[in-house]
């Protein structure tokens, strides 16, 4: 194996074990981590006749019901990767919601990753969510796109290696696609199986949303996870010692907690809310039926008030944060969030136009404050009308900006969306082909000027320091492309990386300006071409400053900037904390949240599903 192919490979494993293994799998509250699942084939549930036919040679007894008709057992023990191996790599993975469905998926990711590591022909395991597929989008091309966007995969890289089967794709979720899609994206699926027929696939659902489907995935086996039983939740409480004998007692009496305690998740739950609260209250509730949803509720108050560390945000702030972030997941149906896919119109419609007004406002203030900076200059250089012209000059570059949005002559701001600057790529032929038409666009605009205005002294040195001057935007507008971080490894690194690319590009922007202005002003004293210092030197900071500031803001401040005027109306109307990286860091040490890289995840959809609903 050559030696950039192998590292790229090390690279991948190492970032699905990092992402996944140690960022989802090693923090999970699932008691399904720790229990042995029971699992039973269910081979009429995919469209894979050779597989349906063998276990149709089982003697089924005759008083099951039609949906139970081909449930074939598995020992309990039987190993996730067994069961994969079975079915030669290609497997649906159904349970209730909470069953351990990531779970079990992920423990199989683990021992693949192992495989991988050992064996360099082992394709790559790959964990994609589902949850981002949009229709008609065929699946390998969604695939590459997830590669480069969660992964940080070159694009050219990801086809490869779909296209020599180096990918062992494992797709979570699929009842996380939007219900109107969901049918197109099994279709997709059956589609991406038959064209590449020998590359593993394993799929999890929801039991009710994939029986809900009129389309059956083509994989050759699909296993159902089933509910823990009596014998085997005592065995779990029995095993976290005495301090759990009250939750044992309400089991062994209690038929609605006993059938929620079914769900590894809802287990797991139950145990982390009796462990974190005093031993009275946790004895107390052995004898109270309690639903899900106070389940829930006992969950996240223990969670806030009894897990260890500093309390500073009290239930009443965390409970309406997190339902308001719960709402907007689902709405733009999203199960990882990221401070980068906030957007203003996660507001509502009156604090979305009060977001552009803001913006508008700051933006028009600080271009009028240039020419207002740049007149006093010339003022005090020559005479007060230069005050009025770089008033006139700031009231024009505003102007452009409020009713044509224009940024430059390139860039057009979008009021109502932010679009961040993660990375930049330089590319000289585009550059020095752009700079070359702008140079040439200038130089006619200073020949204009100085045709126009020669009778009144105007020089012609003004075509060369024009021509400088459409050299120097078009180089960067045509020398400059944007791209986005593809895997972000703390919170908030998108906007970070926006401010800081914003800077630098308006920091060398308006520096080369003012090299290359004052360059041509030696070269028009060298050519005996006067230029006056009264006129110029204001002219040479308008320039440096305007073009500095608008490519600093075209190439990631104006991000930056749009990112901080959302989360402060977000807080002003109480709908996220001023520092909301420290809230979520806070939410996630509660057992709230999951942080995964730059991201952060709900520990669970039905806790998602809890705090959505208690939001309305």
């Amino acid at each position: 194996m050559e030696v950039p192919t192998n590292h790229n490979r090390q690279v991948m494993l190492q970032r699905v074990k990092t992402y996944w293994l140690v960022g989802v799998l090693q923090e999970s509250l699932h008691g399904a981590a720790l229990i042995d699942l029971a699992m039973t084939y269910r081979s009429n549930a995919v469209a894979n006749a050779v597989a349906s036919q063998s276990v149709t040679d089982w003697q089924q007894p005759d008083n099951l019901l039609p949906d139970e008709l081909f449930d074939t057992p598995l020992p309990i023990g039987t190993a996730i990767t067994t069961v994969y191996d079975q079915a030669e790599g290609t497997l649906l993975v159904m349970g209730e919601p909470g069953a351990g469905k990531t779970t079990v998926l992920l423990q199989l990711v683990s021992d693949l990753l192992l495989r991988a590591e050992m064996d360099g022909r082992h394709p790559i395991p790959v964990v994609f969510s589902l949850a981002s597929w949009r229709n008609n989008i065929p699946l390998g091309d969604w695939m590459v796109n997830e590669l480069a966007n969660r992964y940080e995969v070159p694009r050219r890289l990801g086809q490869a290696w779909l296209k020599n089967g180096e990918l062992l794709p494992l797709l979570d979720g699929l009842d996380e696609v939007e219900q109107e899609h969901r049918v197109a994206c099994a279709q997709a699926i059956n589609q991406f199986r038959q064209r590449y027929l020998t590359l593993p696939t394993v799929v999890t659902c929801r039991i009710k949303d994939y029986e809900a489907l009129a389309t059956q995935l083509n994989l050759a086996q699909a296993i159902v996870l089933q509910p823990l039983n009596l014998e085997q939740i005592d065995q779990y409480l029995g095993s976290m010692g005495p301090r759990l004998a009250g939750l044992r007692a309400a089991l062994q009496t209690d038929a609605t907690l006993r059938e929620l305690a079914e769900s590894p998740l809802m287990l797991s739950m139950m145990t982390l809310a009796y462990y974190r609260m005093p031993e009275q209250v946790a004895l107390s509730l052995g004898d109270r039926k309690m639903g899900r949803t106070l389940l829930f509720d006992v969950y996240v108050e223990r969670m806030v008030r009894y897990r260890g560390g500093e309390s500073i945000y009290e239930p009443t702030q965390t409970v309406p944060w997190l339902s308001w972030l719960a709402q907007k997941m689902t709405q733009f149906n999203q199960t990882i969030f990221f401070l980068e896919y906030l957007q203003p119109n996660w507001l509502p419609r009156d604090q979305q136009r009060q977001f552009a007004n803001g913006l508008r406002t700051r933006l028009v203030g600080l271009f009028l404050l240039i020419g207002l900076a740049v007149g006093g200059v010339g003022a005090l250089l020559s005479d007060w009308r230069a005050l009025a012209a770089g008033a006139a000059a700031g009231v024009v570059t505003g102007g452009l900006l409020a009713f044509f949005r224009l940024l430059l002559v390139w860039a057009r701001v979008n009021w109502f969306r932010i679009d961040t600057v993660e990375l930049l790529n330089w590319r000289w032929p585009r550059a020095l082909l752009g700079g070359g038409l702008g140079a040439v666009g200038g130089a006619l605009v200073g020949a204009l000027v100085w045709l126009v205005g020669r009778d009144s002294g105007v020089s012609p040195g003004w075509i060369l320091l024009l021509a400088l001057v459409g050299f120097v935007s078009q180089l960067v507008a045509h020398g400059l492309e944007r791209d986005e971080m593809k895997m972000r490894t703390t919170p908030g690194q998108g906007v970070a990386r926006s401010a800081q690319n914003g800077r630098l590009v308006g920091l060398l922007t308006g520096v080369g300006t003012t090299v290359l202005l004052g360059l041509g002003l030696l070269l028009a004293s060298v050519l005996k071409v006067p230029v006056p210092w009264s006129a110029a030197l204001p002219f040479g900071l308008a320039a440096s400053l305007y073009l500095g500031v608008s490519a600093g803001l075209a190439y990631g401040g104006l991000a930056a900037l749009q990112h901080r005027l959302l989360r402060c109306i977000l807080a002003q109307h109480q709908l996220s904390p001023p520092d909301y990286i420290h809230f979520l860091d806070y939410a996630a040490e509660r057992n709230l949240l999951r942080k995964v890289g730059g991201g952060y995840m709900f520990v669970h959809l039905l806790l998602l599903d809890y705090f959505r609903e208690t939001g309305r």
